[in-house]
């Protein structure tokens, strides 16, 4: 299995992929996720420095992730997303490859990921990959972390 970059037509699979998961994993945490990305995808994420991509199965977007320009130096890692049914099969890995991958081809030093309390089994994937947790805070009643990956 490959990830790929994100093409237009992907556009409804993802946004259903990424809509799915947070009603049914995330209900309490919706208030800290804005969707606006996902209602754009090709407008927030293929910019100087952004990319977003994606892995298929069956001709279905099952798994989703997102790079975003922090500063010049810095990444964001955003929309890990891997459908329930595809989970502990090598799809987050290939789609963090992937992310790393590109992020190391636009120089950049560090990338950032941000989760909460809920998001283990990407938290777990981040750091199987070498990222690092460098904070740990309370905002707004939510538990955030924060992992670093030096590149």
């Amino acid at each position: 299995m490959e990830a790929r970059q994100y093409k237009p037509e992907d556009s409804v699979g993802v946004k259903n992929l990424i809509l799915s998961i947070l009603e049914k994993e995330y209900p309490f945490d919706r208030s800290v996720y804005q969707d606006s990305d996902i209602n754009d995808v090709s407008g927030t994420y293929c910019g100087k420095g952004n990319a977003f991509f994606v892995v298929e199965k069956d001709k279905k977007i099952v798994g989703t992730v997102g790079i975003k320009m922090e500063t010049g130096k810095n990444a964001l890692l955003r929309r890990l997303f891997v459908g329930e049914n595809y989970r502990r099969r090598g799809f987050g890995t290939a789609l963090l490859e992937k992310a790393i991958e590109f992020c190391k081809s636009k120089n950049y030093k560090e990338m950032v990921f941000r989760a909460t309390d809920r998001m283990k089994q990407a938290m777990n994937l981040c750091k199987k990959m070498g990222f690092v947790e460098k904070e740990d805070l309370r905002v707004s009643g939510f538990h955030i972390h924060r992992f670093v990956l030096k590149l």
